[in-house]
């Protein structure tokens, strides 16, 4: 029985720290780069990017035009691409998994939203001001119509970006 046990402490031991150490290994922001992004010479786009103190989590949404269709008139629809965490590789890179997702407004019932992970995000803060916003979006095969992901061109490349200032 205390063999059984042993091993049993040790596997939950080992458990515990596999899934402690990626946390552990993540590196401290060197600043809080809470605010809204965009490059002034590309209008029409920018990013949200909210940093949570304390806990070094982030959430950014990147906010564009949906390339897939325009709407009335010529008009691009506008894409929001999410990414709800992601990991500081450097106190001032931080890199996360990006989602495109849909479901209906916050105060009308229906049913779950769609949520599919698209690709990536990464955020490279050169100072308080200025980054570097590199995306690698491409959808997965084979997405039902009904999909917010489905069709979605693949999207890749890095862009400035400065801190809006109000």
């Amino acid at each position: 029985m205390h063999r059984v046990t042993s091993r049993a402490t040790r596997f939950l031991a080992a458990a515990f720290l596999s899934a402690a150490l990626p946390a552990a290994a993540q590196s401290v922001p060197a600043a809080d780069f809470t605010d809204m992004w965009w490059n002034p010479s590309e209008s029409g786009w920018g990013v949200s990017f909210a940093q949570h103190a304390g806990s070094n989590q982030v959430f950014a949404v990147w906010y564009t035009y949906d390339p897939r269709e325009p709407a009335a008139g010529g008009q691009f629809r506008p894409l929001w691409i999410v990414m709800p965490g992601g990991t500081w590789t450097s106190p001032t890179r931080i890199t996360g998994s990006a989602y495109v997702t849909n479901g209906v407004p916050f105060n009308q019932p229906g049913s779950s939203p769609v949520n599919t992970r698209v690709g990536t995000l990464t955020f490279e803060f050169h100072d308080s001001s200025n980054a570097t916003f590199t995306y690698d979006i491409a959808a997965p095969a084979g997405l039902p119509p009904s999909d917010p992901g489905a069709n979605l061109p693949s999207l890749t490349g890095s862009k400035a970006i400065i801190r809006q200032s109000f």
